[in-house]
């Protein structure tokens, strides 16, 4: 298993002023985000993370890029929110899904990562009073659905993820949103400082917290995210390695349900933190 990052950690920057930027930090893989790189001319607007098109010269840029600095494109970022009230940026999203599935295929890629989406029109990430509404979970699932016959067209492979403030914010509900789709090309990603809610975030929990999420789907992670979170009654992420996620543990239960893939850093940000981060991971798989 090797430790790479979500590009989306990185300031948008020239393709390939980012790919050399990966390989000067000693990153062989990543979790590629079209919105990371200028020549996509995109900037994320709250609802869709997608751009609206992107061209064959773009994926063509890409591949390049990471190829000449030997970094492994291994999920593309496909966020949209698919349980917005409004149907209209579902259908859109979904529009944007197809083109991005096409140019995930280009860049030969099996996987593209998103949300379940929230009702909350301002922010893809935060909870409103309506996501646990019957009407809110059909139109969430509606969305999977129709995401999953695009990606299927491809030969990919959708991940999802738990999230406090999105629709599914438990093992239980993403264990059946997966089972009611019955699909092999809809999976998860593990995120593990996504499984707390509010007031969970204690050291002492953390265990228990990332054990039963493995004992729901664990056999269906196909993507890992090494993002942390401070200890409090807050959702607070923080670099890796300097919050309460149990590392040690986690790798062991990736490895106990025989995940293949690799480790991508999130939420680092502070490019400054980015080699502490990359050692403390690498560290720890190496004397797990």
């Amino acid at each position: 298993m090797k430790t790479g990052i979500c590009s989306s950690d990185f300031s948008i920057a020239p393709t390939e002023e980012l790919f050399a930027k990966l390989e000067s930090f000693g990153i062989e893989t990543i979790q590629f985000h079209f919105g990371s790189v200028a020549q996509s001319g995109y900037v994320p607007d709250n609802a869709l993370e997608i751009p609206p098109d992107i061209d064959g010269e773009l994926v063509a840029l890409v591949r390049r890029c990471a190829d000449r600095h030997r970094v492994a494109i291994k999920a593309v970022n496909g966020i949209f929110n698919m349980a917005h009230p409004d149907e209209s940026v579902r259908r859109e999203g979904l529009r944007r899904l197809e083109g991005l599935a096409k140019a995930v295929s280009g860049l030969g890629c099996g996987y593209i990562t998103l949300c379940s989406g929230t009702r909350n029109t301002l922010s893809p990430w935060d909870g409103h009073p309506d996501n646990g509404s019957a009407q809110a979970w059909d139109d969430m699932m509606q969305t999977v659905s129709a995401a999953v016959r695009t990606v299927e067209h491809f030969g990919l492979v959708l991940a999802v993820e738990t999230e406090a403030g999105n629709i599914i914010d438990t093992p239980e509900k993403a264990r059946l949103m997966m089972d009611s789709i019955g699909s092999p090309n809809l999976k998860m990603m593990m995120d593990c400082a996504n499984l707390f809610h509010p007031g969970q975030a204690r050291r002492e929990n953390a265990r228990e917290v990332m054990r039963h999420a493995f004992e729901v789907f664990g056999a269906d992670v196909v993507i890992a995210h090494g993002k942390d979170i401070c200890e409090g009654d807050d959702i607070e992420f923080c670099a890796t390695g300097e919050g309460i996620i149990d590392y040690p543990y986690f790798i062991q239960l990736l490895r106990k349900y025989h995940y293949a893939g690799d480790m991508f850093l999130h939420s680092i940000f502070d490019e400054a933190k980015l080699p502490a981060a990359l050692r403390f991971l690498r560290d720890i798989e190496a004397a797990v």
